[in-house]
């Protein structure tokens, strides 16, 4: 696709979420490409803050502040209504402004000669604080374009200091955004040059045999290194794994620390070393000793602890690393291979901090019924629309990207009219709206990933004790979810009140909204907004009151803590929301229903899912055929795992067509066909 026709689809989104009201698809564009930097891992998080003052030449519409790695990230919008291009000169001019910014911010009289409720308010005066207390360490500039970036322009612009403070800048044009939608890869490529970072790349000793086996190598890493790789690259070297960023996010191991720091040398000894996957490694050989020159998307998904602690360790505590060394085992993955194999490396490598059975990846059997029933539930068309739906649920990052890819544009155009680009939402989209709804808006506040891994421990949970709750009638209930909270994100820049925050007041608003549903000791009947494809107008009108509170309640910061993005973050934060004394009005007190109501949904909804349950298992079944339960017998032969039982089913299963298991049988044989893979059986 050209990039006059991908910038034509992409405004196309960002004025329907703006209702076409130019003042406003500027900023949507800026928390369009932030949250797509989020998914990128490129953020963690971020919070919307536009100031401009063209008198000054001063401008900023993002930032984020990282604790763990004393980082601090602006980010500045260049925005066109038609397709342009991002020359050095635009460049040059845009990087200056926010700059310029920063700079001014790092004298407390900016900050002070701005109003409380200016949005650039909390940024300047968290830019003096951090900046006069040494907490500030690094920074970063990004430029989010919807121009495409010249030819003759190099992306890459060299680091400086300002003020003393590290720089780095990024540029992110539309254009970029284009080759990683159109890639079907979830992530922009990262390539690791050892060679930049060692003068002979890195040392390493070949692993495997042969042509038809994984290559695998083993090395032992400097400590520095390491640390390195984390602190320049962050959460997308630990993407791959929710337990490893779990990991990661845990306490700095104590007894890592010490070595670190007394026992440099015995660290190699001691620690159980990291696990790494790549999809491409360079290796070269000099004297017999072959070393790994690059590494294309190196992926750590063991040893987030061992991460985090050499690189807390260094930063916070000034250790030397230069006698600390990593045993690491780096395996090359295919990409189509990963969604299959990094799970189970990542089980077998650790059975610590177990999040579930495959660590909630995306072929969780939840993901995967959240995307089989977005791919198969129609709903119903919306006031003003006479067409169907569907919400699609992106499991695996690029799906709905891949889905366009080779259609003609009539075909393409039916897509996006039966799946809405506004009805798509990923894994931390749906773990946003469900934690705000189960009154969790300070974990909500986290960011997307850590919220995401709260989340993913919960779901796990449920999951193994009653996975029949998650049917149909909770895919609707989220989507209701999602439609209260994305309702409540399109209104909140236009009222009176609004000075920033969004994020925050959002995911409070539908938290305060909940607790104000559950002490009427009632239910919202969720399945009304699911059939209406909205909310009422009396519920938006008690929504926005309840939002307006919430803005004043959540920049009451108490004594010590001055920004509202880190207050939000506190559990203290959502107790003072709790307080806030508003009823609920009559007319939504209708849209409510009783417990025994919604207990009788609910056990009609589980009897339909596992009805559902045996007929996909019985096609599952059927679909493998005759010659798959065959081999499987004939593999039992030798590796006598099955129950007499077990036997009888499989024979049963080698007879068909003549024989078709029934529901209940076929639902024994998944489990079997999974216990068999399990202990190596292939087909």
């Amino acid at each position: 696709m050209s990039y006059d026709d991908f910038f034509k689809d992409f405004m196309q989104d960002i004025y329907a979420r703006s209702e076409a009201e130019s003042d406003f698809s500027e900023v949507v564009f800026t928390e369009r490409v932030c949250d797509f930097l989020v998914e990128q891992a490129v953020l963690e998080n971020y919070t919307a803050a536009s100031y401009k003052k063209k008198t000054m030449g001063i401008r900023v519409d993002a930032y984020d502040y990282s604790e763990e790695s004393d980082a601090l990230t602006l980010m500045i919008t260049d925005f066109h209504s038609e397709p342009d291009s991002l020359t050095k000169t635009l460049i040059t001019t845009v990087f200056k402004r926010v700059t310029k910014f920063f700079e001014k911010g790092l004298n407390r009289a900016f900050y002070q000669s701005l109003d409380e409720s200016d949005a650039g308010f909390s940024l300047a005066r968290d830019i003096y604080t951090f900046g006069s207390s040494g907490k500030l360490r690094k920074l970063r500039f990004i430029l989010l374009s919807n121009a495409m970036l010249s030819r003759s322009v190099n992306d890459k612009i060299s680091e400086h200091d300002i003020r003393g403070f590290p720089c780095s800048f990024d540029i992110w044009d539309l254009g970029r955004i284009q080759r990683i939608e159109e890639s079907g890869k979830s992530r922009e490529d990262i390539i690791v040059d050892f060679t930049s970072l060692m003068q002979h790349g890195l040392p390493c000793l070949p692993a495997f045999t042969g042509d038809g086996t994984y290559k695998s190598y083993l090395l032992a890493m400097p400590g520095s290194l390491v640390a390195e790789l984390y602190d320049k690259y962050g959460e997308r070297l630990l993407e791959q794994n929710v337990r490893t960023f779990l990991q990661f996010r845990g306490k700095v191991n104590k007894g890592m620390r010490n070595t670190i720091q007394n026992s440099p040398e015995m660290f190699f000894a001691y620690n159980n070393g990291i696990t790494a996957t790549a999809e491409e490694v360079t290796t070269t050989e000099m004297n017999g000793q072959i070393s790994i020159t690059s590494i294309k998307n190196f992926q750590i998904v063991n040893g987030g602890q061992t991460t985090a602690s050499l690189f807390n360790t260094h930063r916070k505590n000034k250790a030397d690393l230069s006698a600390v060394h990593v045993q690491a085992k780096l395996t090359v993955i295919p990409p189509e291979e990963t969604e299959n194999i990094v799970p189970k490396i990542s089980e077998y490598a650790n059975t610590q901090n177990k999040v579930s059975a495959a660590d909630f990846f995306s072929n969780h059997p939840f993901h995967l019924r959240i995307e089989e029933i977005s791919r198969r539930l129609w709903a119903p068309s919306s006031a003003g629309s006479l067409r169907e739906t569907h919400w699609y649920y992106e499991r695996v990052r690029g799906q709905y990207a891949n889905a366009q890819t080779n259609l003609t544009p009539a075909r393409k155009k039916e897509f996006l009219v039966v799946n809405p680009r506004k009805q798509m939402f990923i894994k931390t989209d749906l773990a946003k709206f469900q934690s705000s709804w189960d009154m969790k808006p300070h974990i909500v506040s986290l960011g997307a990933q850590k919220n995401f891994v709260k989340f993913a421990e919960a779901i796990s949970k449920n999951w193994e004790k009653n996975e029949h709750e998650f049917n149909e009638l909770y895919f609707k209930r989220l989507i209701a979810k999602a439609i209260l909270f994305r309702t409540i994100d399109r209104f909140i820049m236009r009222q009176p009140w609004y000075g920033g925050y969004k994020a925050n007041i959002v995911t409070y608003t539908v938290a305060k909204f909940s607790q104000m549903v559950r002490l009427t000791e009632k239910f919202l009947d969720l399945e009304n907004i699911w059939k209406r494809q909205s909310i009422t107008e009396e519920m938006e009108i008690l929504l926005i009151a309840v939002a307006e509170a919430v803005n004043s309640v959540i920049q009451e910061t108490p004594a010590g803590i001055t920004n509202v993005t880190e207050w939000c973050k506190k559990e203290l934060c959502w107790q003072n929301v709790q307080k806030i004394s508003l009823d609920i009005s009559t007319q939504v007190k209708d849209e409510l229903i009783t417990r025994t109501e919604k207990k009788h949904k609910d056990s009609d909804a589980k009897s339909v899912q596992k009805i559902d349950n045996g007929i996909m298992a019985q096609r599952f079944v059927l679909e493998k055929g005759a010659l798959f339960w065959n081999q499987m017998i004939e593999w039992s032969k030798s590796n006598k795992i099955f129950s007499p039982k077990e036997q009888g089913l499989l024979q049963t299963a080698s007879q068909i067509p003549l024989k078709i298991p029934s529901e209940k049988q076929a639902l024994l044989l998944v489990g079997i066909e999974k216990k068999a893979l399990e202990d190596g059986f292939t087909a």
